[in-house]
């Protein structure tokens, strides 16, 4: 390596070395202290169980520190030759170039230590990168994560040959969350089955530990010996995780801000209570939009937005949400001011043809038909009672039936269905992958079809159908849009 490439690494802020430490703490304390946990639960835990306990996390802990410093020798950075070059390993050694034609957005995360001493996890995303960042520097200060994006584009702007525009460092508000609908949010987010399989999860975890007489003390003292008393615990652990879905979107969505750049390139999105996200999306990598509504949003006129973007590599949940909650009356608005090309009017969509209806519940009727007839031989006679659950099995296959339509806005289609939440897509011609239609047999009877796209989507593609259009209506939308993508 020459000099002047020298004089460009750079290495990360000394806090790097504490992460580095804890993280590597937290990798293995759980190891140290298994001993020491097992002999607690045996009943076996004594002084001297416990000070080979502490001994084993004393040492744990110097040698982090200790690997905490090599590690943060070892990582560097730098930005030369139209690629991010990236160094680290203590052991063994790599380096990474990324150019900087890949580079998708440079993101920022802060957790509560980072927020603590004041600095910043840096996510350089790669275009294609699936759902890991390309590169993460964990420990950086403000001014240098400022000064590390406007040398990536400084750079990717010399590298490019493009004339050189000033950045401006306050983008545009478009919404902020408001405490109101934040706690709105969580409560009618859906996740109360996700919080309580992690109850259960706990519950089955502290079984296991335990030993089987302290376990059987526990669970005699804890569960129901009436039915009335079964009802009370199911409604209390139900509580419990409902409680615990609104504390996570709490978490995940505190002070959330949707901002634009000036020159409308860049969406900005900031979030999170404990953990501070910064995400950058372009708004060119936008696929499409999604306006989710809740089965429990719908009644109360609220939905969320959700972004489908190439390249992009997005966290599972949230990390896709480009807003949580708004009403849903606002959510062209709200399009207008982030994505224009993406503010399609959503209401007044062509509905399915009425003779789609009883292909729509029967389908749903079939769906139910195996457990019906499973449930009818197992608990037989009893169980012929599950027979019925085929007529709510049609009256959700209804539901879908009235939530399907289809529309074309100049060049923007709009597709909505329904599994358990509303769904609208709106995707502009130039945006499909592919785009055709499907004819089965029974359909071709009806004069149906199933209308099928496609989008560019993460390390992939999303792709997205709406069963039982009118025939005519699908080749004429399938035409219209055309089998090329404009740029």
């Amino acid at each position: 390596m020459n000099s002047s490439q020298h004089v460009f690494e750079r290495r990360l802020h000394p806090v790097g070395m504490l992460l580095a430490a804890l993280s590597t703490v937290r990798d293995f304390s759980g190891a140290a202290a298994l001993a020491g946990v097992v002999a607690l639960i045996d009943g076996e835990f004594g002084m001297r169980t416990l000070l080979l306990v502490l001994v084993g996390l004393a040492l744990l802990g110097a040698l982090s520190m200790v690997w905490g410093f090599l590690s943060w020798r070892a990582t560097t950075y730098r930005v030369s030759g139209g690629a991010f070059h990236f160094k680290r390993g203590v052991l063994q050694k790599s380096e990474r170039s990324l150019p900087l034609d890949h580079v998708q957005s440079v993101n920022t995360v802060q957790g509560i230590v980072q927020r603590l001493f004041g600095v910043l996890e840096v996510r350089i995303e790669a275009a294609g990168g699936g759902g890991e960042p390309e590169i993460s520097l964990p420990a950086l200060s403000r001014p240098e994560v400022e000064a590390l994006r406007e040398e990536l584009q400084s750079a990717r702007l010399t590298y490019e040959g493009a004339d050189e525009t000033s950045v401006e460092s306050s983008p545009t508000m478009i919404r902020r969350l408001s405490v109101r609908d934040l706690f709105l949010a969580g409560l009618t987010s859906g996740q109360i089955g996700v919080a309580a399989a992690v109850v259960f999860g706990a519950w089955r975890t502290l079984d296991d530990l335990l030993r089987g007489d302290l376990a059987g003390r526990i669970s005699e003292a804890l569960l129901p010996r009436t039915f009335f008393a079964a009802l009370l615990l199911a409604f209390a652990v139900a509580l419990f995780a409902w409680v615990l879905a609104i504390l996570g979107t709490v978490l995940a969505h505190a002070d959330f801000t949707l901002s634009r750049s000036v020159d409308g390139k860049y969406l900005y999105v900031k979030r999170g209570l404990l953990n501070r996200y910064e995400t950058t999306i372009p708004v060119a990598r936008i696929q499409a939009i999604k306006v989710v509504e809740g089965a429990l949003r719908q009644p109360l006129g609220y939905a969320a937005l959700q972004v489908e973007s190439a390249g992009f590599a997005d966290e599972r949940g949230v990390s896709t949400a480009l807003f949580p909650l708004l009403p849903r009356k606002e959510v062209e608005d709200v399009l207008r001011g982030a994505a224009p090309r993406f503010a399609a009017p959503l209401e007044h969509l062509k509905p399915l043809p009425a003779r789609a209806r009883r292909r729509y519940c029967v389908r749903a009727a079939l769906s139910a038909l195996p457990i019906s007839v499973l449930l009818s031989v197992l608990l037989f006679p009893w169980g012929l009672l599950a027979l019925l659950f085929a007529l709510p099995a049609a009256l959700y296959g209804s539901l879908l039936y009235r939530a399907a339509g289809h529309g074309l806005d100049g060049d923007r289609l709009v597709l909505r269905f329904r599994r358990l939440a509303r769904t609208t897509i709106v995707a502009p011609r130039g945006r499909l992958q592919s785009r055709g239609f499907s004819v089965s047999p029974f359909q071709r009877r009806q004069r149906l079809a199933t209308l099928k796209v496609e989008v560019a989507s993460g390390s992939g593609g999303a792709a997205f159908r709406l069963a039982d259009v009118e025939a005519a209506s699908a080749t004429d939308m399938v035409e219209r849009l055309g089998p090329e993508i404009v740029a």
